[in-house]
Formats: structure tokens, sequence, C-alpha cells
């Protein structure tokens, strides 16, 4: 049998729900490892289907998604940034992966290279590479956004295209205007990967790529921000000149986009402006419960995030993120996704998910703060690691 010609170990986050699932400890196991918000999206739509619904979704739809939810999507861009959108230049996606790799692929070819953040989503490199193409990683500044000046030292004849994902994952962080029409200005199409782009803690929403000239690609979807990743809907909005090839090699990953997806996220933003409003008063309580509780149990993380649902707890120096996360798993019964997952060189922290409920997330710090006392005592301050009595208000 010949060997596959393309294949990627799996990713750490799959194995660590695999370790937690066969944990030997006699503890309660504790996820905080995926990036699925817990908003009860249900408490603020109907979602229910009746039978008249599945009639209309039985079928083939249209190879660029039905063209009622792509009219909403750019009725939702002219309401919240002003942007005009034709709607011939959104096509809807198996989320906002397969935005991505419907981008990629327009873009790559063997030998191509491709820039991406230094510390980002896992699924970067292994599309480049999919289509043949070099990831180049480029460095972030303090707080985690790409450097401009040092974006224009990686530019070079085989730069395909850009990926820039504000606000990040995993740091959360947002990138100003300024900082994405500077990566703009390059020449060099720019993939601006905006899924966190409606879940900012400060009620608004982040820039993006939309409000910019040039030839430039925007995934987004409603799997992080309506806390429906199981519809798997998302969204590409292509260049008016790579409109048609979009469509032609789109049919080729899916026929047409899931109709019953599509049908609930028409629903989503018939309620746009309640849903979201509710997602971000959501959100910021239990980012500031998280860093409460780490604050309780002496746990260092990072403090400066402005979006998501992800809290990074930093590793000793040294520590690998991988074998952190497995012994937690294991011996601790609490997953997390390990740094690992997002960078080349091991970045040194876990990634975890503070949306989870308030007893979750305050016992999974607290045994992940048990965890770093015993292999690095010095590290936190001698005090009682009792159950805490923190509450999320």
């Amino acid at each position: 049998m010949p060997s596959p010609i393309l294949t990627f170990p799996p990713m750490g986050i799959d194995k660590i729900s695999t370790l937690l699932a066969r944990n030997q400890s006699h503890c309660r196991p504790i996820s905080l490892a995926f990036g699925q918000s817990d908003f009860p999206i249900q408490k603020y739509v109907d979602l229910t289907l009746q039978a008249k619904d599945l009639e209309k979704v039985l079928g083939y739809g249209d190879i660029a998604g039905q063209m009622s939810l792509r009219e909403k999507i750019s009725s939702f861009y002219a309401s919240i940034l002003g942007v005009e959108l034709p709607v011939s230049q959104i096509l809807i996606t198996d989320g906002a992966t397969g935005a991505l790799v419907l981008a990629l692929g327009l873009l790559v070819r063997p030998g191509s290279e491709v820039i991406i953040p230094a510390v980002g989503y896992a699924a970067y490199p292994r599309i480049v590479k999919m289509f043949g193409g070099i990831p180049i990683s480029a460095p972030l500044d303090a707080e985690f956004n790409l450097l401009p000046h040092r974006l224009a030292d990686l530019i070079n004849a085989k730069t395909a295209a850009i990926i820039l994902n504000s606000p990040g994952n995993p740091h959360g962080n947002i990138a100003s205007l300024e900082i994405l029409a500077e990566i703009a200005s390059f020449g060099i199409p720019v993939i601006f990967d905006e899924v966190y782009q409606l879940m900012t803690f400060a009620g608004d929403f982040a820039p993006s790529g939309t409000q910019l000239p040039g030839e430039h690609f925007v995934a987004n979807g409603f799997s992080k921000s309506f806390a429906v990743p199981g519809l798997r809907i998302g969204f590409l909005i292509v260049p008016p000149s790579y409109a048609e090839a979009a469509e032609s090699v789109k049919v080729l990953l899916n026929i047409c986009p899931n109709l019953i997806g599509q049908l609930l996220a028409e629903r989503l933003l018939e309620r746009a402006s309640v849903l979201l409003k509710a997602h971000q008063s959501y959100l910021r309580p239990w980012h500031n419960f998280f860093l409460a509780t780490c604050d309780r149990y002496s746990v260092p993380a990072l403090r400066n995030s402005q979006a998501g649902f992800y809290g990074i707890i930093q590793l000793p120096e040294g520590m690998d993120s991988m074998t952190a996360a497995s012994i937690l798993a294991k011996d601790y019964a609490v997953a997390t996704a390990p740094g690992k997952d997002f960078a080349e060189t091991d970045p040194g922290f876990l990634r975890v998910n503070f949306t989870k409920s308030g007893q979750d997330v305050s016992e999974g710090v607290r045994r992940i703060a048990e965890f770093l006392a015993k292999v690095n005592p010095e590290h936190l301050r001698s005090h009682s690691l009792g159950v805490s009595s923190l509450s999320l208000s």
C-alpha cells in the first residue's frame, strides 16, 4: 500500500481529550480545552425547526450559499460597519476554517510562501502545506499583533498571502485599524481571519479588513460569535476579481453548504443586535472571574486579553506545554490546550476556556495551581489550595 501523500500529526488538544477520557484519577473530569463558548444562545432565539422548514432544506442549494443568507450578511456588515458588500463577493462555507481553505486554495501554489503569526490558530500552517505552500512564521509584538516592519522583511517574490487574525486566537489581542491598513498596504493579499471580531469585552466590534481597500479576503463565521459551532456555517468575503474563481473552486469542496445550518444562521442574523450584545455581556464577567480565580491561587495568567473566551496560563520557563497538559489530563483530570498547538516553537502556556461553569473554572484552575506547586514549588506563594469561594456575579 502506498504511503499517504500528505499527513499531519494529531493536534495536542485531541491527544489531551483522549487522555482526559482515560485518566486514572478519582477527580471529576473537567474540560477547559475546546474553543466553544457556553453562552446559552437558545435563551435568546428560537432555533427549532418545523416540518415545513425541513421541506426547504432536503435538496441541493446554491453553490455560493443561499441568496437570502448572503443578503442578510451583506446587510449586517452595512449596519455594524457601514461597509457595502455586494452579495457576489460573499460565499458561504463549512465554518470559518472552510473559508480559510477556500482562500488559500485560490492563492497558494506549490512553493508559495504564506506569512502566518508566530503564535496562532493551529490550522494555518497545515492548510498552507496542504496546498504545497510554505508557512513563514512572523514575530509578534508585546500585544501579540503582527509587526508591520518585520513583515516587510519577510515578503519576497514567493509570498502569496499574509494571514492576519484579529481578534487573535489564543491571546485575544485586537489589532488597530491603523495596523491592519499598514499590513494591507504591502501589495500582498491579506486573509483577515475575523472569527472573533464580534466578541470584544468592550461591547463594540473589532476593526475589520472589509474597511480597507485592496485585493483582500475576510474569513468569518457563526461558530464563535453566535456559539453554534455545530452548524458549520462560515463565509468568505472575496475581492470582486476572485468571485467567479472562488465559486468554481468552492463547488468542489462541498457542492453546497449545509442548508439547515444556513436556515438557522439567517435566524441568528435576524436577532444579531440582541444576541451579540448579550454574548459580549456574558463574556466580560467570566473573563474577570477567571483572572480573579488565577489571582486567588497565584496562577500566572495573561491579563490584557480584549476578546474571545480564552485564558492564557503561563508555565514556568522551560516547561513543555504538551507535557504539562498531558500530566494535568492524566493525573488531575483537567483538560487544557497546550501552547504547542499554536506555534512552531513551544510558547510555554496553556489555553483554557473560561466560559465553563464557575465550579469548573474555579476547580480547574485550583488543580492547575496544585500541579504547578508540585513541579515548581517556589513558583507559588505558600497558601492553602482549598475549594474556591469565588462566585460569578
